[in-house]
């Protein structure tokens, strides 16, 4: 299923000549919102357990969008010029149009993020004039290895590993352009920061100190376990849920929809940052010491 079942609201992005499609649950009055961003050849359906899950909840608003070119939301015109600026762009607008001007005032904000959304999110995080109180990925690290990229785009190119694009566009519902987008240089056009082992993103959550999970696949090759380890060293409030025999992405099974209902729901805590605690225990180490020393040297008087 590539189509959500739930209604699709729409949001006309001013002076573009298209629109965003987007799905609502849980509770219209609450001033608490998780937005979810969808994975590269997905849309919104993908998060039609987490909403079916929110259904009569009190005290959360959920909000699940199609990126442009996916789902019920408009193609680029042309159906050319999909690049990550774009969802990017259109992601701000409407959280500056649609959710921060609803009827309630919004007093916590987080977002969702499957694979490529997750990477957005971390955008979002660090985007002027966005507030970001939450976050959740879905089986996506603080780095995107090679592999994983380079897998995808052989994947698309050599006959007989994936589907042709056609084939995707329809079994994703998915336009053609978006998809051949995927294989172009020019995607990902934001801004980021690389080594041997891929591109990096950690600088873009390094001053992030909201809730942070992570749901990754135990068999996932795009968020094994070393990026597990990578994201809850650089982010130690972190919490993580492992599921069984998952690849990428998670799929939103009864289990991980109650893990985010629950992580939501939980009052955030504050943790102590790796570098803190370094400094903290550097103080103490310099004057414990020295103040026993100088009390035993006092009782022996």
């Amino acid at each position: 299923m590539t189509l959500s079942k739930f209604p699709s609201l729409v949001y006309p992005l001013p002076k573009a000549n298209r629109h965003l499609a987007y799905s609502e649950a849980g509770d219209p009055n609450s001033a608490h919102v998780l937005l979810c961003l969808p994975g590269l050849l997905e849309t919104r359906a993908t998060f039609d357990p987490l909403l079916q899950s929110a259904e009569g909840l009190r005290g959360l608003r959920i909000i699940s969008l199609d990126h442009c070119g996916r789902g019920d939301s408009s193609p680029l015109p042309g159906d050319e010029g999909y690049t990550m600026q774009v969802y990017l762009t259109d992601a701000v607008q409407f959280i500056q149009q649609v959710i921060m001007r609803a009827s309630v005032p919004v007093t916590r904000f987080e977002v969702l993020g499957t694979s490529m959304g997750g990477i957005l999110a971390m955008y979002l995080a660090n985007e002027a004039g966005i507030r970001i109180d939450g976050l959740v990925f879905n089986d996506i690290g603080l780095n995107l290895p090679w592999m994983s990229i380079y897998g995808l785009y052989d994947g698309m190119k050599v006959e007989g590993r994936l589907p042709p694009p056609e084939d995707m566009a329809a079994q994703f519902n998915v336009s053609l352009g978006a998809v051949l987008a995927v294989q172009t240089p020019s995607h990902f056009d934001l801004p980021y920061r690389k080594d041997w082992k891929g591109m990096n993103f950690g600088h873009l959550l390094s001053h992030f100190k909201g809730p942070v999970r992570l749901i990754h696949g135990s068999e996932s090759g795009v968020c094994p376990m070393e990026q597990v380890r990578v994201m809850t060293r650089e982010l130690p409030q972190c919490q993580v849920l492992e599921v069984p025999g998952a690849h990428h992405p998670a799929p939103f099974t009864p289990d991980v929809c109650a893990f985010v209902l629950q992580a939501l729901s939980q009052a955030p805590v504050a943790v102590e940052s790796a570098a803190a605690k370094e400094r903290r225990e550097e103080k103490e180490r310099g004057f414990w010491p020295w103040l026993k020393q100088r009390y035993r040297g006092a009782t022996k008087k």
